[in-house]
């Protein structure tokens, strides 16, 4: 089996090569779980069939409707499990190697302002940008670019891609780029999660007067936060070696730079280790906390993996150490994306295909 070092790279072997087995990992004192261990009365039922490569998920509170991103440029609504034909977007993007059209997340006010935000790789000039639209009738309208000149020129590999709002701003993961030393670098947004306001603007509350929160990070691909608090989750994905959860505080240095070793806390100034880390790489994707309706999965983070499995996170009262990771579901594909939806069930994503457990 080879070793998926990120997701559009485990995509790419994935074309030639099937993954044959399938190890439930844990650190030592976390106690194992049988895999597919859905809570009794439960499972998981496709949902929305029919996308072309999906990236991730955004529910619109209340509704029965959902936008998902698709790596070619579309922005696609969903309604009651149906994927409308016209696409509320359709961006000019650029789909090499991990390009395209990443994350998406809707205003905290959007019922009342419409507004929807995006990373992709904008095609020419070739960046990774994040976006804001107006959404009018399932169309996106108004588009304006709130981030751009965030290098994405390196064999198209390492752009991050995922937004989070917490506590009102846009939390923003970047990858390096392929260039270690521009993730400890805190003058550089590669390698970092950037945090700005709605309109784009820089919080005069930030730790290095620029756009930087959080720095050393290699190719975050999720960020997840606890409903009612400020606990930031990101998930990471690593070189041949340490696949990362990491609770992110502001102005902290989470360790990946040049001749980072593995196992270790990292690189450069007070590095701040993993609260998970996977030593053989699981290539893990955008986490979610649920507080939804079904009260036997409440209150923890689900992260999905490329390797098709969905965990369920148990953390400490403090929300800052991992007790357990529990093996609870396997469908049989790479799981990118995670989230509460529609009837606040737990909903996951695959390539083409959206499920959600519900009761049995």
């Amino acid at each position: 089996m080879l070793a998926l070092r990120s997701i559009y790279e485990g995509v790419a072997l994935m074309k030639s090569v099937r993954v044959a087995t399938i190890a439930v990992l844990v650190f030592s004192l976390m106690a194992p779980a049988p895999a597919g261990a859905l809570p009794k009365g439960t499972e998981a039922r496709q949902w929305a069939t029919g996308l072309s490569f999906g990236i991730d998920l955004a529910w619109v509170k209340g509704t029965n409707k959902m936008f998902v991103t698709e790596k070619d440029g579309r922005i696609r609504v969903i309604v009651g499990g149906n994927i409308l034909g016209r696409p509320c977007a359709n961006l000019d993007v650029d789909t090499s190697g991990e390009r395209g059209l990443l994350g998406i997340s809707l205003d905290p006010n959007y019922s009342s302002n419409k507004r929807l935000y995006v990373y992709y790789t904008n095609a020419s000039p070739l960046d990774n940008r994040v976006a804001r639209f107006r959404v009018a009738n399932n169309r996106c309208r108004d588009r304006k670019v709130l981030l751009k000149g965030l290098s994405a020129a390196s064999s198209g590999y390492h752009n991050g891609g995922q937004l989070e709002f917490v506590g009102g701003k846009l939390l923003v993961a970047v990858g390096d780029a392929h260039s270690p030393s521009e993730a400890q670098d805190t003058n550089s947004r590669l390698g970092k999660i950037l945090r700005i306001n709605p309109d784009g603007s820089i919080p005069s509350d930030n730790p290095f007067n620029n756009a930087v929160w959080s720095y050393g990070h290699r190719n975050p691909f999720g960020l997840a936060h606890r409903p009612g608090t400020n606990r930031v989750y990101v998930s990471e994905n690593g070189p041949n070696c340490d696949d990362e959860l990491n609770f992110i505080r502001k102005g902290r240095n989470y360790g990946w730079g040049p001749n980072y070793q593995c196992g270790t806390a990292g690189v450069g100034s007070n590095p701040k280790a993993p609260m998970r880390r996977w030593t053989d790489t699981i290539v893990p994707t955008d986490p979610t906390w649920y507080a939804g309706r079904m009260r036997s999965l409440k209150g923890d983070l689900y992260m999905g993996d490329y390797n098709g499995r969905l965990h369920r996170l148990i953390l400490n009262d403090r929300g800052n150490k991992v007790r357990k990771d529990r093996i609870i579901h396997q469908p049989g594909s790479g799981i990118i994306d995670t989230t509460t939806g529609p009837g606040r069930w737990l909903y996951f994503l695959t390539a083409n295909t959206v499920y959600r457990i519900v009761k049995s």
